[in-house]
């Protein structure tokens, strides 16, 4: 399998060889591996609704042990937090981006690549329905603990982890390959860099203020007892940004958030179950090269309406992402064709493009996680508090 470390090299490496030598590689050799990767998609396409469902389940299952009050406060509250990422990203976007250039679209400088055979499967279910059904059986069953629905959802689980972490990680490269090919081939590619250059700055400008507005809501707009947060948080972000993977930054991230609540069996129980589904700096990123992807293939920015039913999913699948990296880009890809109208050579540039940013966006995950569970210590010690008292007056 490949290396996590060495992926965002090879994808880099996927970018600039056509870039260079594109003009050497024979037309016929193009549409076989674009051919390849269009097959790859419509694989993971008709498995996607299934892997989705087989994490939200298992994942919302394991949370049986918490307390109900615990249960719905962290969903409700990271599924708030991962919703206004998202928009916080459209804002951004939209407020910044019509003023790039981000033209790829360019004149066509060869034959218009073409698949050389066309692969059909059925779709069994599509994402809606396996993200709204994992939602509803694992919380039913988290507050209902049943062996034999939670033997079942570890075996999804495990069938669903070992499909793309053995399988399509190692095979990520073609799958990006035939992509690449196509806008090489199309006169598009050599003004990628030009492009996402200026896009990645505002990413992560966008992610640095991000950190500083959760830590100031987390200290209660006390500006110098942020900085004292965020100091504590520097061992986990500078993990979570050489690792790309806010799951191996588990442990570094509960030592530092334990520093900044004094509470380490809260911070060893929220940060393990926020690692993979509270993730702030792939919300605010892959919104935004969304929005630039858009822009660069010529189309408009999508209508208030539409983006807020692509963001009410996409913060649903959040519950689902795979912990692999650029697992989000994954899971989401069939709700950015549907919702925001991105065809098969949009979907292969944003997933090397994201898998690059990735770094940066793992960083802003786990510090964003460490504010997270100061501020849902607080709510949380404010409602059972609540529930306490309710408690006493039922007895009086």
């Amino acid at each position: 399998m490949l290396s996590k470390y060495k992926l965002p090299f090879i994808l880099l490496a996927l970018i600039l060889l056509p870039m260079a030598f594109g003009s050497y590689i024979p037309l016929i050799a193009k549409s076989f591996f674009y051919s390849l990767s269009l097959s790859i998609k419509d694989i993971l396409v008709t498995l996607l609704p299934l892997i989705i469902f087989s994490f939200l389940f298992n994942s919302l299952i394991s949370l049986k042990q918490r307390a109900i009050l615990f249960i719905i406060l962290l969903l409700i509250m990271v599924a708030t937090s991962n919703f206004a990422a998202i928009t916080t990203g459209y804002t951004i976007g939209s407020a910044f981006l019509p003023f790039l250039d981000l033209n790829l679209h360019a004149q066509q400088e060869s034959s218009s690549l073409t698949s050389l055979w066309n692969l059909t499967i059925p779709k069994v279910i599509s994402n809606e329905p396996a993200i709204i059904l994992g939602i509803i059986l694992g919380v039913y069953f988290a507050l209902k603990p049943n062996a034999f629905a939670e033997s079942i959802a570890k075996k999804l689980n495990n069938l669903a982890s070992a499909f793309l972490k053995k399988v399509f990680l190692p095979i990520l490269p073609l799958f990006i390959l035939g992509f690449i090919l196509k806008l090489e081939n199309d006169g598009s590619l050599s003004k990628v860099f030009n492009t996402y250059g200026s896009v990645l700055i505002l990413v992560v400008a966008t992610q640095i203020f991000y950190i500083m507005l959760v830590y100031l809501v987390a200290s209660e707009l006390n500006f110098m007892k942020a900085l004292h947060y965020i100091k504590h948080m520097l061992p986990a972000m500078l993990t979570g940004f050489s690792t790309i993977s806010s799951a191996a930054t588990i442990p570094v991230n509960i030592m530092c958030t334990e520093k900044n609540l004094r509470n380490p069996n809260f911070a060893r129980m929220v940060i393990p179950a926020t690692a993979n589904i509270h993730t702030l700096g792939s919300a605010i990123g892959l919104t935004i090269l969304s929005l630039a992807t858009l822009l660069a293939f010529g189309h408009g920015l999508p209508s208030t309406i539409n983006f807020f039913i692509f963001a009410f999913y996409y913060t649903m699948a959040k519950f689902a992402v795979a912990g692999i990296p650029g697992g989000v880009v994954l899971v989401v890809s069939p709700l950015l064709e549907t919702y925001l109208g991105f065809n098969a050579e949009m979907i292969g540039l944003i997933t090397a493009i994201y898998m690059m940013f990735d770094p940066f966006g793992t960083a802003t995950n786990v510090t964003c996680n460490g504010a997270f569970a100061i501020i849902f210590n607080k709510v949380y010690k404010s409602q059972e508090n609540i529930q306490v008292v309710e408690e006493v007056k039922e007895t009086t």
